[in-house]
């Protein structure tokens, strides 16, 4: 999963999962070697996050100053506080179960708002419109590229046939219902 972010400067940014995943396991280790005594060194994990994790793709001098400011404002104590919260409905669950995480979880909507990171309402315009150019620059790329005028399949029945293949090789719907019953 390619998480592309704009910057000040309009320069795209690819971070990745194996960015993500890297920066979970920093933070795991962290906590895990952490003197409970002394606690969080927020100082450190903000430092590996803005400048070493994410920050080593930043190129840009604004966007690095961007991304240390947002970890400084995020990554800190008062994150655990009543009153913080990421975005509009987004804070950190009290939890004691997995069974509670899982219901909070269940209450988040489906799909988030480019302001949930902090993005302008337009970047979802110009997320969906390269998500609608890639289908379709597939989609001509599946078509047979010859023009020969004989009795071979057209370049509708291909798509169709293809898609159809596709389908045939999906698992069964999911019904949400049934999994949670397992």
């Amino acid at each position: 999963a390619v998480v592309s972010t704009q910057s000040t400067g309009n320069i795209p940014y690819e971070f990745n999962q194996a960015d993500f995943t890297a920066t979970v396991q920093f933070v795991q280790n962290h906590l895990d070697d952490m003197d409970p005594k002394k606690g969080v060194s927020w100082s450190t994990v903000c430092y590996m996050i803005g400048e070493v994790q994410y920050g080593g793709r930043v190129t840009d001098d604004f966007d690095k100053i961007l991304l240390n400011t947002k970890a400084k404002v995020w990554f800190r104590d008062a994150m655990f506080g009543k009153s913080f919260c990421f975005y509009k409905g987004y804070v950190i669950p009290e939890c004691n179960t997995l069974e509670q995480y899982q219901a909070y979880i269940e209450t988040l909507p489906l799909s988030d708002t480019p302001e949930v990171f902090g993005l302008h309402p337009n970047a979802d315009v110009s997320y969906q419109s390269k998500v609608a150019r890639e289908a379709l620059e597939t989609i001509l790329n599946v078509q047979p590229k010859d023009s020969g005028g004989g009795s071979g399949e057209t370049r509708e029945s291909v798509v169709y046939r293809q898609a159809d293949e596709m389908l045939q090789k999906l698992p069964p719907d999911f019904v949400p219902h049934e999994v949670k019953a397992r």
